[in-house]
């Protein structure tokens, strides 16, 4: 950590389906020196996308989303580029093979797929808040609520989409290498704390506000949002702990008919491998898939989580054979070298997962 000049850091290791190791160290601020622990919130960045995706997957199971839909019949008023990106589904989204770049830097361009949804990868957060909103069509709730019911199953006790009262005491802030890793400026998270406010003072319970709402209040703000910035937001918004994030992976590490509370088929199409990404790796529902040799069935389910422009570097690994899974959090720029040494020392593995994230 010294070498890296990483602040801070999380892990979590999970082994027959329950915590079974955690560790902290260094601080989640530089300015105020307040200590990395079990009640540090971290921003958990793309590691929010597999538990969406379980979520829906759950929903998928109770018959009350097809995964096979088109997401353009949940939402009429939007404005699809053409036919093609009106054969997207919720299989598309998950698997990150819809087409969509990462995200749209204006709100009004039309939703545009470079490929036939399903033949090809590229990774995709507009597709997944794309989903939180049909989502939120389909429940008739706002994503916060939809989440925090799903995660209660989980034992995700202190995590959120949204924000919380308390989140400015509990953060680890990101710190820049490139800024000599100088206390943080926490006006970045001024636009949460902001709207967050104006949820609480509506009458309207917070959690229930749904893309509407918030657009609403970003206009409010005299604000021009595009999908990454809005809030709650599925793709990149979490904020959890190590405890709580490693109760999901708990979930998910059980063996097929308990895992993550998934049907044995659906638990199955998750670790299936859709898309091809390379020879290593695979994009199931949900995660990112590796096997241990090329073109083999893949062994292993993995996300990274990079937001801030850097300054959060996270990782999480499932080995569904032996019921096991690692979650790391970092709080600075080269955290994802810190936390592959993590990795490798865990599994005895050089995964290729860090050389293609880079």
């Amino acid at each position: 950590m010294e070498i890296a000049s990483l602040p801070g850091l999380g892990i979590g290791l999970v082994q027959d389906g329950r915590l079974a190791w955690e560790h902290y160290a260094g601080v989640a601020d530089t300015g105020t020196n307040a200590r990395v622990s079990a009640t540090t919130l971290f921003p958990a960045a793309s590691l929010g996308k597999p538990v969406f995706a379980s979520a829906v997957l759950q929903l998928g199971d109770e018959g009350r989303i097809d995964l096979d839909r088109p997401l353009f019949d949940y939402l009429p008023e939007e404005r699809p580029a053409g036919d093609r990106e009106r054969r997207i589904t919720t299989r598309h989204v998950l698997s990150h093979s819809s087409g969509f770049s990462n995200w749209r830097q204006d709100a009004a361009e039309p939703f545009a797929s470079r490929f036939e949804p399903g033949t090809k990868f590229r990774y995709s957060g507009e597709g997944y808040y794309l989903l939180q909103r049909c989502v939120e069509r389909i429940t008739k709730t706002g994503t916060e609520a939809f989440m925090q019911e799903r995660m209660g199953r989980w034992g995700m006790k202190t995590s959120t989409y949204l924000w919380r009262a308390d989140a400015m005491e509990r953060l680890a802030q990101g710190h820049s290498f490139f800024r000599d890793n100088e206390p943080p400026s926490r006006s970045y998270w001024d636009f949460n704390a902001r709207v967050f406010e104006l949820m609480q003072k509506s009458g309207k319970p917070a959690a229930d506000w749904r893309h509407e709402q918030t657009l609403d209040a970003a206009k409010q703000m005299r604000r021009d949002l595009t999908a990454q910035s809005m809030r709650p937001n599925v793709a990149s918004g979490l904020f959890t702990t190590v405890q709580d994030y490693a109760a999901f992976l708990g979930r998910l590490a059980r063996p097929p008919g308990d895992a993550a509370d998934l049907r044995p088929a659906t638990y199955a199409e998750m670790l299936n491998g859709r898309i091809r990404v390379n020879s290593m790796q695979r994009w199931g529902l949900g995660f990112g898939l590796e096997s241990s040799v090329p073109e083999a069935q893949p062994e292993y389910l993995w996300q990274w989580g990079d937001n801030g422009g850097g300054i959060w570097k996270n990782f999480t690994l499932v080995h569904p054979a032996s019921g096991s899974a690692i979650v790391a959090f970092s709080n600075g720029t080269y955290g994802m070298r810190v936390i592959q040494r993590i990795v490798n020392e865990a599994t005895g593995r050089d995964l290729a997962a860090f050389v293609w994230v880079g």
